[in-house]
């Protein structure tokens, strides 16, 4: 069982599940989905990651307890990531360093799509010189604005400058890319390689479950 971990207050059992779906429908993973309290608008910038990191570690304690044998963190800046390794004793996949970690398998010229006015750090480090810019949708702050239509449409925009500027693959460095379903249509319109970080993320729990099972 892979749990995931939502860094998004969210109330509506569809929405909760939407990533762990993604993740199930692709891999055949069974996913068990929690959400943080009391963030309602999620993680987009050094305060609210600072104030989601206690609330994540305590819901990846809870997942282990409930029986899961890996955890995921919905956020492709991979708040906690670290600091949850070091409370359970099962494996905690970020979904940012995932997709960072595919896309350099692909290429050496990787841009990065991004809400924040910053890559994540992990992603950053990950791509080392491979890393040629990222981009940010015009009037995009937070997650939610990415589920309008000025905010898909920004997100095609900047995508299309960072191919502009010789990326090959585009690492989309927003777990709302993949509530959206943006990599597909980036794929079908501008012809580039995009990674979803909560595919990645399913992949890499994929691999994770499988190496478990040869070893039992």
């Amino acid at each position: 069982m892979l749990g995931i971990i939502r860094v998004i207050t969210l109330q509506d059992s569809t929405g909760l599940k939407l990533h762990g779906d993604l993740i199930g429908q692709r891999y055949g993973l069974p996913v068990m989905s929690r959400s943080i309290p009391d963030q309602p608008r999620g993680v987009f910038n050094d305060e609210t990651e600072a104030e989601s990191i206690p609330k994540i570690i305590a819901l990846a304690r809870e997942l282990e307890q409930q029986g899961c044998t890996a955890i995921g963190i919905s956020c492709a800046a991979d708040p906690a990531l670290a600091e949850c390794r070091e409370a359970v004793g099962i494996p905690v996949l970020g979904a940012g360093s995932c997709a960072a970690h595919m896309a350099m398998a692909y290429s050496s010229r990787v841009g990065v799509l991004t809400i924040l006015e910053e890559v994540p750090p992990l992603i950053r480090g990950i791509l080392g010189e491979a890393y040629i810019g990222m981009d940010r949708p015009d009037g995009v702050t937070t997650t939610l604005d990415l589920g309008t239509p000025e905010g898909r449409a920004g997100a095609l925009a900047g995508a299309a400058r960072l191919v502009e500027r010789g990326a090959e693959v585009l690492v989309l460095a927003c777990t709302g890319f993949a509530t959206i379903g943006l990599a597909a249509e980036l794929e079908e319109q501008l012809g580039i390689r995009a990674f979803d970080p909560i595919l990645c993320l399913g992949a890499a729990a994929s691999a994770t479950a499988a190496g478990a099972a040869r070893r039992v």
